[in-house]
């Protein structure tokens, strides 16, 4: 029998608000490539890639492929890969690959700590309210919530198919709808302690009370949303994803390296159902020895090559894997018809990328992006030029991103501009 602990439910109801798709908007929009992207997936290794096997020498449609990017050449007409994107403000060090989706660090957040909501989760307020999971978050996490929170995830896929395809029995159910009364009415609690204890309060604490209170109103919008889903089933699905099949007794490794194949047929199967519209799925990092041939170092360890020939070409192996696995979900999603017929690559905007541009120096300088699918115009190398210390603000793409998903937005982080010019 599994057990249920409340505060477990409640841990990891992050907060994300976000105003709603006006459909009197979405007429106005002259861009009526819009209406082809529903969906947004974001897969980041937290390292990031090493600068000189990632990034082509030349510009334009034409370009070779360097050596991480060769095991996507078979989509080369379907990505739009970018030099010189970056976060401005943000710094070096480890903590810059927390900073991929929202483009500020959280020291530099304490006055507003909504600024540190990441784009999946704002994405998720708009695209994630008739699914069941407003966002499905995997591996290693590099999302926040609106209230400055790191939301936690989730890296096992034995765990992830149950999320998505197993329904509660009735007894589990009953617990779990007991408990979202009784979480429910504590927060009833709190909100009323909270409104009193606003009367007395100076106004730079009422701000400080505000956003805890927004917090409130998220967590019960999210308890409210489990209750809706609770007596819904969930879509059936094989479990030879994570058992394998019967009939040659294939056996599933559902460990880190190896699981990285079955949780992206996972992340097929919970767009292909509709469970969710929104999935952000990191590599993680540490210092763990990859299983594979021609490896004798740890993956941190490997990362502070220093140009060492030997420790790069360890490196290119394990940046290679990731490719190589993120070129077979970009085939799978282009042989996967969704609900509406078309791909689910043409109806789903896939980036790829980290907050980290160079491990070996920590820099947060050049990150490694990569965007396909959605219906955007793609086939093509873009570099910018630097300014300063500067690329173009990654929060630009983040832009074109939400407007290609049909969310009338002219901003984002840091952004200064769009690059629709490029894109649609």
């Amino acid at each position: 029998m599994i057990k249920l602990d409340r505060r477990n439910l409640l841990r990891g109801l992050g907060v994300s608000i976000a105003l709603p798709a006006f459909d009197s908007l979405h007429a106005a929009n002259d861009n009526k490539s819009n209406a082809n992207a529903k969906r947004f997936v974001c897969v980041s290794p937290n390292y990031g890639m090493n600068p000189g096997g990632f990034f082509p020498e030349q510009t334009g449609a034409d370009y070779a492929m360097p050596l991480l990017l060769k095991p996507l050449e078979p989509h080369r007409r379907d990505l739009s890969v970018f030099t010189n994107l970056d976060h401005p403000g943000v710094g070096g060090g480890h903590g810059c690959s927390q900073t991929l989706l929202n483009g500020f660090e959280l020291k530099d957040t304490k006055d507003r700590p909504q600024r540190l909501e990441s784009l999946d989760q704002f994405l998720a307020g708009h695209l994630g309210q008739a699914t069941r999971f407003s966002s499905l978050l995997l591996g290693g996490g590099v999302s926040w919530s609106r209230a400055g929170i790191k939301l936690p995830t989730d890296g096992d896929p034995a765990r992830v198919f149950t999320k998505l395809f197993v329904n509660d029995n009735p007894k589990l159910k009953q617990q779990t709808q007991q408990f979202i009364d009784e979480d429910t009415s504590i927060l009833d609690v709190v909100r009323q302690d909270a409104k009193r204890l606003n009367e007395r309060l100076a106004k730079a604490d009422k701000d400080k009370l505000d956003q805890f209170l927004t917090a409130i109103r998220e967590v019960e919008r999210k308890l409210k949303r489990q209750a809706d889903w609770l007596d819904i089933a969930k879509p059936k699905a094989s479990d030879e994803v994570i058992r394998g099949g019967d009939a040659d007794d294939t056996i599933v490794d559902l460990e880190y390296p190896y699981n990285t194949s079955v949780m992206y047929d996972l992340m097929l199967l919970a767009l292909q159902t509709n469970s969710t519209n929104v999935i952000c799925y990191g590599h993680p990092g540490g210092n763990r020895l990859f299983p594979f041939e021609g490896i004798t170092l740890g993956y941190h360890s490997l990362t502070h090559h220093g140009k060492r020939p030997d420790l790069l070409k360890e490196l290119t192996i394990i940046e290679t894997f990731y490719t190589a696995q993120f070129s077979r979900f970009l085939e799978k999603l282009k042989e996967t018809p969704d609900s509406n017929g078309q791909s689910l690559l043409e109806s789903t905007v896939v980036l790829f990328g980290s907050g980290m541009g160079n491990a070996s120096s920590h820099s947060s300088r050049n990150l490694p992006i990569m965007v396909a699918g959605g219906g955007l115009r793609s086939g093509s190398h873009h570099r910018f030029e630097r300014h300063g210390r500067d690329g173009r603000p990654l929060s630009d793409l983040f832009v074109t991103i939400l407007q290609q998903l049909g969310i009338e937005q002219d901003a984002f982080s840091t952004s200064t501009s769009n690059l629709n010019h490029l894109l649609t």
